[in-house]
């Protein structure tokens, strides 16, 4: 064989081979293996796009301006990425609450004393609380609060207490007494106020929102519907406890009983019950 031309041969083949290289070396570069998630399904694919936005469109995967792409569009594919396209979904839903009613005591001077008649049975009323609820993926991931609508007022319960007295007078010849009965004699009207009321229970060395060291007797309440310093009979324990302190849950037409230790407090949970603040 001639020497040039086997040169030739050999220059042509080794041509060749770095044609290939270098055409393999620019696919390597320019293909890309890369990890994509949506809607919390994965999948690892491999693509010639240069970034997310490209991407998401060569995929068809569908999104709008309410769900989540953990990377920016314009950022630029690299093997062993990861792009996660979230759906994001916002409900409003609403819940029932019912709304304790309150008891008024009425004087009748009409009614003997001591008893008492029922005007008016009461009647919980109910309102309606509004949240905004969010789903990634399907999945409850935030709930919010919006607003409080009032569906149905309560009902107050109206309570007659008699204050119509005997008085024993003598006769004007000193024989025996006689008995008149007079709606003129009747006890100075008290201020006192019954209600109904959700009552929790907590326990703990501490001070209270008054300055004081909470103890069996203290009452923690909503100062705007129960005033520092009140004084609550509570019948269902046969006791009079002082409004003392307050607390964050403690809103409206509810009392939170301090109680000495954890087992009192669990066995007590959570009761409606009827309050007396005296005036």
């Amino acid at each position: 064989m001639n020497l040039s031309k086997s040169k030739k041969i050999k220059l042509s083949a080794l041509a060749g081979i770095l044609s290939v290289g270098i055409l393999t070396t620019g696919y390597s570069k320019m293909n890309k293996e890369v990890v994509l998630v949506v809607d919390g399904k994965k999948q690892i694919l491999s693509t010639f796009k240069t970034n997310v936005g490209e991407l998401l469109e060569e995929e068809k995967v569908k999104y709008d301006e309410n769900d989540i792409v953990n990377l920016k569009l314009d950022t630029k594919l690299s093997n062993g990425i990861k792009v996660e396209v979230i759906d994001v979904e916002e409900k409003t839903i609403k819940e029932s609450k019912e709304v304790p009613f309150e008891v008024d005591i009425v004087e009748d001077s009409d009614l003997d004393k001591g008893k008492t008649s029922v005007q008016n049975e009461g009647r919980m009323g109910k309102n309606e609380l509004v949240y905004k609820v969010i789903y990634h993926n399907g999945k409850k991931v935030e709930k919010k609060f919006v607003e409080e609508l009032v569906s149905i007022k309560p009902s107050n319960k109206i309570v007659k207490k008699g204050t119509k007295e005997e008085v024993q007078v003598a006769s004007s010849r000193g024989e025996n007494t006689r008995t008149i009965t007079t709606a003129s004699v009747k006890s100075t009207p008290r201020t006192d106020k019954t209600i109904s009321v959700v009552a929790t229970a907590y326990t703990g060395h501490s001070v209270t929102s008054t300055g004081t060291i909470p103890k069996w007797g203290t009452i923690a309440v909503d100062p705007s519907v129960i005033p520092y310093g009140s004084k609550v009979y509570i019948p269902s324990l046969n006791k009079t406890f002082i409004a003392e302190d307050c607390g964050g849950a403690i809103k409206g037409n509810k009392i939170d009983i301090y109680m000495g230790d954890e087992s009192s407090v669990n066995s007590w949970g959570r009761q409606t019950i009827e309050i007396q603040i005296l005036g």
